[in-house]
């Protein structure tokens, strides 16, 4: 929803900044309450200003002590103001017991204290009862018209204070869902950002990557081994064809959601798996395919979400990359499986086959080790786990767990 040009976002308050707006909204409260007790107060004490009467009477001091008790009650952080119109109706009951002139004294406190706590329907019920017990109380005791007066004026200055606190009580509201609304959708845009990004990199990165291999080995050969050669050149150029589609996919989420703004590539899923594999394979890595793997529809892996199918794949693609990069020609076990829970999948390569050094990378993405953490995210956006470690041959093993459903949805 739009909001009005005054209102301005900005960083969220901190806890001292909010507990000091607190604070002056219940001192603004107690303000107004004690404010609209004064006619009547001042009405209570008439007698004994005048001469009237050597001391105070009765009901006057409880008047006094009523309007001392709400301007501090109102200072205290009070949940419920339906007990506090309760409480605050009991103290007229007593006070027409023992002195009228008090009876509508506590009326300000409980309409202050609910329209501060959010509960205007008990502000406006409270002066409705006043209303009528006031109405009663002056046809059965035949009050004066001096009591008419306090009452009325009371009741009115009631009404100016539920207004003025009510409207500065809707406007912290405003500007705190205001706060909200702004955090919530600068988190959504720096997760999408940080989506895209990983989609972008993943996809640049495997296909750069595989392409500079391709161009190596099409350099190498191309005197001795045309025919080989060209089969270098085919793959460079069908990798550059998908990795252009993947790239198309991705920008189009960028769009503003036109029919022609749509991904011309779906999200991965588990069934291109194998196609990954035998790219893997021709780039020159010993692929073996272990557990579901061999067989994604058979085993189940095909029936993951979409999400999770989606994760996974480009976990996969990621480590393979980082292998291709690092320990070219090497043996690589690649694992899926799936449990009623989850997801488990395992890339494991051995050290760097003799007489091979590290790909060449010039044409491919700098990794700095950020496919790791875009490997590391994917897995725990979903609920799950990665673990990326050397071993003690001195290879290296991407560990992850994908739950199937999270825990969110299972609570």
């Amino acid at each position: 929803m739009p909001y009005p040009p005054w209102l301005r976002t900005g960083p969220e308050p901190g806890p001292a900044v909010r507990a000091r707006r607190s604070l002056r909204g219940r001192a603004v409260a107690a303000a107004l309450s004690v404010t609209v007790q004064l006619p009547g107060l001042a009405f209570a004490m008439a007698p004994a200003w005048h001469g009237m009467h050597r001391t105070i009477d009765v009901g006057a001091g409880l008047a006094a002590l009523s309007g001392i008790a709400a301007g501090v009650l109102l200072l205290l952080p009070w949940r419920g103001p339906g007990v506090i119109v309760v409480a605050a109706f009991a103290t007229p009951a007593i006070a027409l017991a023992v002195g009228p002139p008090a009876a509508a004294l506590p009326v300000a406190f409980a309409v202050a204290r609910a329209v501060l706590g959010g509960a205007a329907t008990w502000a406006w019920s409270t002066l409705a009862g006043v209303g009528v017990v006031g109405a009663v109380w002056v046809a059965v005791s035949g009050a004066g018209t001096g009591g008419i007066r306090v009452l009325l004026v009371t009741v009115v200055l009631c009404l100016v204070a539920a207004a003025v606190t009510g409207a500065s009580a809707r406007r912290a509201r405003f500007r705190a869902a205001a706060h909200d609304e702004a955090s919530r959708r600068r988190s959504a845009a720096e997760e999408e950002r940080l989506r895209i990004a990983r989609e972008l990199h993943d996809v640049l990165a495997h296909s750069l990557s595989q392409i500079s291999v391709q161009a190596g080995v099409g350099l190498h050969l191309f005197d001795d081994d045309p025919d080989r050669a060209r089969e270098s050149l085919r793959s460079i150029r069908d990798t550059s064809a998908t990795a252009l589609d993947e790239v198309r996919g991705v920008l189009g989420m960028l769009r503003d959601g036109s029919a022609d703004g749509a991904p011309l590539r779906p999200e991965p899923s588990l069934t291109e798996i194998p196609a990954l594999l035998d790219d893997a394979r021709a780039s020159g890595l010993d692929i073996v395919a272990v557990g579901d793997t061999t067989n994604v529809v058979a085993g189940g892996l095909g029936t993951s979400p979409a999400s999770v199918q989606s994760a996974a794949y480009r976990i996969v693609q990621e480590a393979l990359t980082n292998v291709r990069r690092h320990a070219p020609g090497t043996r690589v076990e690649v694992e899926l499986r799936a449990s009623a829970t989850a997801l488990e999948l395992r890339v494991e390569n051995g050290p760097a086959a003799e007489g091979t050094a590290p790909a060449d990378t010039r044409g491919s993405l700098p990794s700095g080790g950020k496919g790791i953490l875009g490997m590391r995210e994917r897995a725990r956006a979903l609920g799950g786990t990665l673990t990326a470690v050397a071993t003690a041959d001195g290879g290296f093993v991407v560990r992850a767990t994908l739950p199937l459903m999270r825990r969110s949805d299972e609570a």
